[in-house]
């Protein structure tokens, strides 16, 4: 009886996080499309890369709106409780780099971005290419045990 209480808890508590890390990706991706961050990409790295689960890269048109871009974001996820473990390249512009754990969102001008191309190093993983909302969570029917 324990047992089959035990792998209901740790199902429904894989799920409860599978939930948390799409909220993340979905708030970051709603957050750049809402500041009209242009070539949107996410890279799905689960299970595939030891420091993250999916990489979001995305453009700003200007310096300015770089820094846009990613304000918005950490304005986004701060709200919904969500903290950035890490933040580089914002006072430049050019590129901002911002972790949220489980995904990682590169923010670049341009220039810039043509000229490190990452996509080049994340080709291979799957990837998904937004223009105007953030997909829709996935709908898990955990249903709680019977006392």
């Amino acid at each position: 009886m324990w047992g089959l209480h035990a792998a209901i808890h740790t199902l429904a508590t894989f799920h409860r996080s599978q939930r948390r890390m799409q909220e993340r990706v979905n708030l970051a991706i709603a957050a750049a499309l809402e500041t009209k961050a242009e070539d949107v990409l996410l890279f799905d790295l689960e299970n595939r890369s030891p420091l993250t689960d999916y990489v979001l890269v995305c453009s700003g048109r200007s310096q300015a709106h770089v820094r846009g871009i990613a304000e918005n974001i950490e304005k986004a996820l701060r709200e919904a409780g969500i903290r950035c473990q890490s933040l580089e390249g914002l006072q430049e512009g050019s590129w901002v780099l911002m972790d949220y754990d489980v995904v990682f969102v590169h923010i670049f001008h341009p220039e810039t971005r043509a000229y490190y191309n990452l996509e080049s190093l994340l080709k291979g993983n799957p990837m998904e290419a937004f223009e105007d909302a953030p997909p829709e969570p996935p709908q898990v029917d955990v249903q709680s045990p019977r006392a």
